[in-house]
Parts: C-alpha cells; structure tokens; sequence
C-alpha cells in the first residue's frame, strides 16, 4: 500500500478505537467524582459562615442567604442554620443520631471526649438509620416563654425574666412581661413590660420602668434607651409580633441585639452580673441543631463551650452527609471557629 494510504487507514483505525472505547486525548478522562468529605475549621466569630458539603468550601450566598440555594449550613457563634423550611430554599433537613446526649454523660465524662476518642462513632455511620425523622429549619427566637396558653387564652409569664443586649451593644435590659390584655387569636393584645436598663461597665441596674405596647394595631418596635416605641428600622431593642418576642440582631434585626432566659433569681433581684455574656443567643433560623445542640456550656465552670461530638445528618435531595463538631476554639484558644469533619454517606 502506498505510505500516504497506510497512514490514512491507521487514522481511520484509531479514530474508531476513540469512539468505542471514548479514550482519546480529545474526551474527558475525568475519574468519577468522589462523595464530599473533608475536615475543615470556619470563621464564626462575627457572622455566620455559609458552607456548601458538595463542594466543600466556603461560599458567598447572593443576593441574600434566605434567597441562596448555594449553601447547605450555616454557623455563627454557637447557632446553625439548614438551608431549608424557613432559613431557606435549599430543602435541606438534619437528624440527630445523638449517641453521645442519648447516654446522657457525667460532666467528667463529657469534658474527657477528644476528636480522636469520638471519631470511631463518626466512622461508624455508613447509612441513614431506620426511623430517622429529618426535620427542617424555623424562627427560633431568642426570648421565648414569655407566656403561656395561645390566642385569646393566653396569658403573661411574669416569672420568666430576660436581659437583653442594647441593639449597640452598650449595655444590656432586664426585662418580663407583666400583664397581656384584650389577646386574640392573632395578637398578644395589649403587652405590659417592666424593665430596667444597666450601661457596660455598671453593677447596678437603673430604675425599673414599665410600658405597654399595643399589638392589636400590629407589630411595635421598642427602644429601652429612650423608652419609647420607634418605627426606625435599626435603632430598635425589642419588637413584638403577634405572639413573638425578636431582639435586633441574628436573622431579625441588622444591629448586636441578643438575649438570654435569666434562671435561679427573680427580676428584681437580677444584676447585671448574673448571666455570663456567652450566654446570650440572637434570633436565628434552627431545626435539630436547635432542638438537639452541638455543645455543653461551663461543664468546668469556667465559661467554655464543650463539643458533645453527636453526629448529625444532613439531607439535601438524594445526598445524605453525616457531620460532627469537634472543636469551638482555634490554636490560639480564640471562641468560635468552628471545627467539623464530614462525609456524604448512603442515602
């Protein structure tokens, strides 16, 4: 055979080989991509921190987070948050295996859990088990409890006292609900507060004040500095909706409002040193990382966050990935960054 013509048969032969077996330069010869895993540390010291598991990075959800379904969970400080139910449009659920909080440890024992001591429990988890029951993400409120029974049979738990960090954060607000008139099956009605406000730095809170806010003409927005109602968009502490309490930080609010359930005193026997400040909370989306949480607070009486190292599921679609929290603090001692270890499993 002419040179020319063997060398045109040969292209020909090879060409063909391509397109059976789909192994030319010219194809992609990409392996199969693995199931996400991977153990990696976020900055939840001043925002939340958006993750996406199928792509193991840190991602910047547009235009906004409930509006995102680039993202899978959420943490800031020591809140997560799913990408599902209210939090989002990412029908993500979570489960709690909970095998540590099921057995219900010593404070001895949990303070002894390492990553290393906890990580046969994560490896462990291959597959989702029979029963679990994922649940999706709603408005957890900071200030709960406020009072008891619904609609027009509710009433004022005046037992129940908060504090409240100032929206500006300089200084905080002890506060209970004294008395709820005219409640319907929409509305708390006519709300009365006692309050009192302590500056940063203070012993001593000031005098205590009182002030009624109708809900029966919608929602009001309190401003404990001036002790007035205020229609302004951030100069707010506490606003009532319906049933529902919100501070002027986390999901409710742009500005550093927070509160905390004041427990083992009475409102007017509260100082400003009776909650510690890492235990205030913002209002914030949560679903089983709220009703089963990832820590243990002061176990040493020394203020910490102590991980419980459960191991939780988290569902997107068909994907299904197994989590764990190991740490709250980072190298240098510094209060969250927030480490965890993941991996997609059988769904």
């Amino acid at each position: 055979m002419h040179p020319r013509l063997l060398r045109a048969a040969r292209a020909l032969v090879a060409a063909g080989t391509c397109v059976l077996f789909a192994a030319c330069n010219s194809d992609d010869t990409t392996a199969p991509k693995k199931p996400a895993a991977g153990t990696f540390t976020v900055d939840a010291t001043t925002k939340f921190a958006y993750v996406s598991l199928a792509d193991s990075a840190v991602v910047s959800p547009t235009p906004r987070a409930g509006e995102s379904t680039a993202w899978d969970i959420a943490l800031f400080s020591t809140n997560v948050t799913l990408n599902g139910g209210q939090a989002g449009p990412g029908g993500v659920v979570g489960y709690c295996i909970c095998q540590n909080s099921s057995q219900n440890p010593s404070n001895a024992q949990w303070l002894a859990m390492t990553p290393e001591s906890e990580k046969a429990d994560f490896d462990a988890v291959t597959s989702v088990p029979a029963g679990a029951s994922f649940v999706s993400d709603v408005l957890t409120p900071a200030i709960r409890g406020w009072l008891t029974g619904s609609g027009a049979a509710a009433v004022a738990s005046p037992d129940s006292v908060y504090f409240v960090r100032l929206s500006d954060s300089s200084g905080v607000a002890k506060l209970h609900v004294t008395q709820l008139q005219g409640a319907t099956a929409t509305s708390a009605g006519r709300v009365t507060l006692e309050y009192a406000v302590a500056q940063n730095g203070q012993t001593a809170f000031g005098a205590t004040q009182t002030a009624t806010l109708d809900l029966t003409t919608g929602a009001k927005s309190f401003d404990f500095q001036t002790g007035q109602t205020t229609t302004s968009a951030t100069a707010w502490d506490l606003r009532l909706e319906g049933f529902t309490a919100l501070v002027n930080g986390g999901v409710s609010g742009t500005e550093k409002g927070a509160a905390t359930k004041v427990t083992g005193t009475t409102f007017a026997a509260a100082t400003p040193a009776s909650t510690s400040p890492n235990a205030f909370r913002i209002d914030a989306y949560a679903g089983v990382f709220g009703t089963s949480r990832f820590y243990k607070y002061n176990l040493a009486n020394d203020n910490r966050i102590t991980p419980t190292f459960d191991v939780y599921l988290i569902k997107r679609g068909a994907k299904v990935y197994k989590l764990q929290i190991t740490n709250y603090y980072n190298a240098t001692g510094q209060a969250r960054f927030i480490t965890f270890r993941y991996a997609q499993i059988a769904g």
